[in-house]
């Protein structure tokens, strides 16, 4: 039976490679997305000799994207790696999305509507007027210092996926603030997405092959599994 649990473990390992390279390709055009790459990950079964395929761990990797301008103030791209501080129902939450919204009370928004924090991990909130965004994330509106964005620091990090272009820290813990600060934010401009279009497609053709043969194993091993047993059965 170790055929049929290499096998299966082998699917089940291509089915989340899949998973993974769908979203790359899902997020071609999504501002400030890094592409992730899988961590390949093994595990023992008791009694077995053999190691399985254990559920990968998807992270962001690669460069940057390149800077669009838009001219919007509402827009900001980070220079470097680190990324914005968000607010979510389950905590501290990080993105590299630097398209800004400013709601009905002030408080400064992602794209998908989630406060921005500032370093101390509270949601930062402006009056109207003309909001001018600094490199080191000081935040002015006609002229006055109304806090500063949290950039945070994930060198250390063991980054989750929760969301499109969301991430969070593996532990739960919130990421420090980059002290001092290596990153910068460009006003008026967009990071675009570092995942290409055409290379999400070519490795999404590519893993569905590999899922389609794993599949293909399991299911030649199963029936000769099947075949074995009903021979032995009419031996008896």
């Amino acid at each position: 039976m170790n055929g049929l649990y290499l096998a299966a473990s082998g699917a089940a390992f291509q089915a989340a490679v899949l998973e993974v390279k769908a979203h790359n390709l899902a997020n071609a055009s999504t501002p400030g997305f890094r592409r992730l790459e899988i961590v390949a990950q093994s595990a023992s079964a008791a009694g077995s000799p053999y190691q399985y395929a254990a559920p990968p761990r998807a992270e962001p990797a690669g460069g940057p994207g390149m800077l669009e301008r838009t001219a919007n103030p509402l827009d900001v791209a980070i220079v470097g790696d680190g990324y914005l501080a968000v607010a979510t129902d389950n905590g501290e939450a990080y993105t590299r999305d630097g398209r800004l919204a400013v709601a009905s009370d002030g408080t400064l928004l992602n794209a998908s509507g989630m406060p921005l924090l500032n370093p101390d991990g509270d949601p930062l909130a402006v009056p109207p007027g003309t909001l001018l965004i600094d490199g080191d994330g000081a935040v002015t509106v006609n002229g006055v210092f109304q806090g500063h964005l949290k950039l945070a620091d994930a060198t250390d990090a063991n980054l989750e996926l929760i969301g499109s272009g969301l991430y969070q820290n593996a532990d739960g813990s919130p990421l420090p603030a980059e002290e001092p600060a290596v990153s910068s934010l460009q006003q008026g401009y967009l990071e675009k997405s570092a995942a290409s279009p055409v290379t999400g497609m070519v490795e999404l053709v590519n893993v569905m092959r590999s899922y389609e043969s794993a599949m293909h194993a399991v299911s030649t091993i199963d029936q000769t599994t099947q075949q074995a047993i009903q021979a032995f059965t009419f031996q008896a």
